[in-house]
């Protein structure tokens, strides 16, 4: 954890950096009346809580061009220092959990992707460790992608997205996360991890979006992290919106490159 926050810090990699971690519907699974009943009535009010559990997650944490990143992101945020002037933060975070309990209904497995920009300053949360603007969002759990696009956010329902923890995910190690959004783009991260021997500490991250009913505060809290490490490559087909944003097909993350692990964690959607 020591080594997260040295990481963070402004002092580490990003100056002033101190709070660092679409489009479309997709088909909302549902394989019971109850659950088609939860689903059509996700939309009934915006704000809601989601409970996690028994979860790990791949986070990275690298930089992209700016000149890529503003204009994507609201021009009243401010984007966080990636080290140089011509830079931004990327952070791309998958995460997989054997429970999720949204707006307090039964828990179901869930797996989420997100991608966004980090951002610092006005307007953002003083409370989060890391705050970022949502430009990709996608989950597997119907219900969660209903509550979500319910409070104007963008957000796909994406059934293959992937977290494989085996000696062979994939050629280049024991990890693969990955995504394929019926309406973002397609992504895969390959490498090898390490499991934290250390012991876990809180964490706060707001993802933020702007919607046509306003602004979204995604705001997760994790009373216990266990941040391990990993060494990840993502790639992305050429010409795909992320590989616009990155320049080029794939990516590395020199800032943080960590695979996770938490008991807990308590999600709130806020339209502000």
């Amino acid at each position: 954890m020591k080594r997260l926050w040295l990481v963070l810090s402004g002092a580490a990699y990003f100056g002033g950096f101190c709070a660092v971690s679409l489009a479309g519907c997709g088909p909302v699974e549902a394989t019971s009346s109850d659950e088609l009943e939860q689903v059509a009535g996700a939309v009934s009010s915006n704000d809601f809580d989601v409970d996690f559990s028994g979860c790990r997650e791949f986070a990275g944490i690298g930089s992209v061009p700016k000149v890529n990143a503003r204009p994507l992101v609201p021009e009243r945020f401010a984007l966080a220092p990636a080290g140089d002037p011509n830079s931004a933060v990327i952070v791309v975070r998958v995460s997989d959990c054997s429970g999720a309990a949204v707006d307090g209904h039964k828990a179901k497995a869930a797996r989420v992707s997100q991608i966004g920009i980090s951002l610092t300053g006005a307007g953002t949360d003083p409370s989060a460790n890391i705050n970022n603007y949502t430009l990709w969002y996608a989950t597997d759990l119907g219900l969660l992608h209903a509550k979500l696009t319910g409070a104007g956010v963008d957000a796909d329902v994406d059934q293959g997205i992937a977290f494989q923890l085996s000696p062979n995910s994939c050629t280049t190690g024991n990890l693969k996360v990955g995504a394929s959004p019926p309406h973002g783009p397609a992504f895969t991260a390959c490498g090898t991890t390490t499991a934290s021997t250390g012991s876990p500490g809180p964490f706060a991250a707001t993802w933020w979006q702007d919607t046509t009913a306003g602004t979204v505060a995604m705001s997760t809290t994790f009373p216990a992290i266990r941040f391990g490490a990993s060494q990840m490559t993502l790639t992305t087909p050429a010409g795909s919106a992320l590989a616009n944003l990155i320049g080029g097909t794939t990516l590395t993350f020199p800032f943080l490159d960590s695979y996770n692990t938490f008991a807990t964690a308590h999600m709130t959607v806020r339209q502000q």
